[in-house]
């Protein structure tokens, strides 16, 4: 292992010097001899070429990933996107789940600032960051998957509308004109922006919504079970029902089935975000992906970019999904070609 007293000798300094040079002390060192030190240090890999580095750039190659629940069964996913691209361009990550029972946001925040992190991305947080800026003492930061309502320019969200509006067009290509919905937890942004894609693309193709055929859930499966329950329950009983996501519909499923109808023959069912769980289900799930990994690597190269420059303006980015159709709606298995390619173009087309 390369030492300290190897870089003295290389760069005919004392081994005080290199110290000092290495820690960024405020001890005076010439700039010929500091840059002399920093050189060697690189070129002999000392402690190690990364430590020069920031001291040359004032940059730490260190990127805060916070969030607000490590268990979130996305969560892992959007990280895996994050660090796809960050250490392709030698930035390592420093993730921190807030432990909620003991420190705020801010609590975080300022620890790791204490480890020079030049830049942060939030990942599927409640809390609005764009108003408490001067928290992050002006380091850029990136949003992706954000649970508020509120825009930000600075955040990565799913186009929840236009992979909404895919499920139901897809039922209406089918023929389906009595079609129910199950809505997902009303605290969250995705649920209000679901529900009234729904709304919006029954209108469009000119059909009235039954009574009871809406009917406000959660987001697991006991929750799709006893919704189901209740459309079926409705005069006018639907002859299709979309669900908010895939745990819903899984739940609207054995409803179904425990009535005594058959999947997709009497009640077509569909759902959203791709969860293994409409893989599994018998029959299969028609459903929408939620994409994950493509949001965390648009957040990383949106952080890179305003690493890189301060002189662009930021909007908020929309990531397509993409239908995939299984048993459970009765038109053959496969994916749709609704969506297109987002992976190229995302930053691109601003740059």
């Amino acid at each position: 292992m390369v030492t300290i007293k190897e870089v003295a000798q290389i760069a005919g300094v004392s081994i005080a010097t290199v110290s000092r040079v290495m820690s960024n002390s405020d001890y005076p060192v010439s700039p010929q001899t500091r840059e002399a030190i920093l050189q060697v240090a690189e070129d002999i890999g000392y402690s190690p070429n990364r430590a020069a580095r920031s001291l040359r750039t004032e940059r730490s190659s260190l990127i805060g990933v916070i969030l607000d629940n490590f268990s979130s069964q996305w969560a892992p996913i959007i990280i895996r996107g994050i660090q796809d691209i960050l250490h392709n361009s030698g930035y390592f990550t420093l993730v921190v789940n807030i432990p909620w029972e003991k420190y705020s946001q801010a609590d975080v925040v300022q620890d790791m600032l204490g480890h020079s992190v030049d830049g942060f991305i939030f990942v599927e947080t409640w809390h609005p960051v764009r108003e408490r800026r001067d928290m992050l003492n002006n380091r850029p930061y990136v949003i992706v998957h954000r649970l508020f309502h509120e825009s930000d320019p600075y955040s990565i969200i799913p186009d929840e509308r236009q992979n909404s509006a895919l499920v139901v067009q897809h039922l209406l290509a089918l023929g389906h004109r009595k079609i129910a919905y199950i809505a997902g937890d009303e605290r969250y942004f995705s649920s209000a922006q679901r529900l009234n894609t729904y709304l919006d693309t029954m209108r469009a193709a000119g059909i009235e919504v039954g009574d009871g055929w809406i009917v406000q859930g959660e987001w697991q499966v006991p929750s799709g079970y006893q919704s189901a329950k209740r459309i079926l329950a409705a005069v006018q009983k639907p002859s299709a029902i979309v669900a908010a996501n895939d745990g819903l519909a899984y739940g609207a499923l054995l409803a179904v089935q425990d009535e005594g109808l058959r999947v997709p023959e009497d009640v077509a069912i569909v759902g959203y975000d791709d969860h293994e769980i409409s893989r599994f289900a018998n029959p299969t799930i028609t459903t929408v992906t939620l994409p994950l990994f493509l949001m965390g690597q648009v957040a990383a190269e949106n952080l890179l970019c305003q690493l890189q420059t301060s002189e662009r303006e930021y909007a908020e980015q929309l990531i397509p999904g993409e239908l995939i159709v299984r048993q459970s709606c009765g038109a053959p298995e496969g994916r749709a070609v609704y969506a297109r390619d987002y992976a190229r173009d995302k930053m691109d087309a601003s740059s």
